[in-house]
């Protein structure tokens, strides 16, 4: 069964192996697309469609991520809007005519850089490996 996107993680208490190469993955792709926009505003990034197909890609691997994640592994990772994440992968997938590039810009410039912090504290603390079977 798909995730629910309005409860991203599904169910479930301790963290899995997946759990950190998803926040290792949505750490990638939140660094690309701030590598991809630039200090570009929307008018720029529309101008050039393999960015912006770029960009959305990367948003799009990042809701998927996210709604992916188990509970244990966004409490690891924090308190972060799960839900607006997972909703921007919707929104960049299924109303893809529709997409906003000022939406996308503004959220790379203002929100990404907080995902990021958020992303690279929990895997300063997060173990490499799964703790080994008594």
């Amino acid at each position: 069964m798909p995730p629910d996107p309005a409860n991203p993680g599904g169910s479930g208490g301790i963290a899995v192996p997946e759990d950190r190469l998803r926040v290792e993955h949505m750490l990638k792709c939140s660094r690309d697309a701030r590598m991809i926009v630039g200090t570009d505003d929307a008018a720029a990034l529309g101008a050039d469609m393999v960015r912006t197909r770029a960009v959305v890609n990367c948003f799009t691997e990042i809701g998927e991520a996210a709604a992916r994640l188990t509970p244990a592994g966004c409490a690891r990772v924090g308190p972060v809007p799960w839900r607006q994440i997972v909703g921007m992968r919707n929104i960049v997938v299924h109303v893809y005519w529709g997409i906003d590039l000022g939406e996308l810009v503004k959220t790379t410039s203002d929100d990404l850089p907080v995902l990021i912090a958020a992303l690279e504290a929990a895997l300063a603390v997060w173990p490499s490996e799964p703790p080994a079977a008594p």
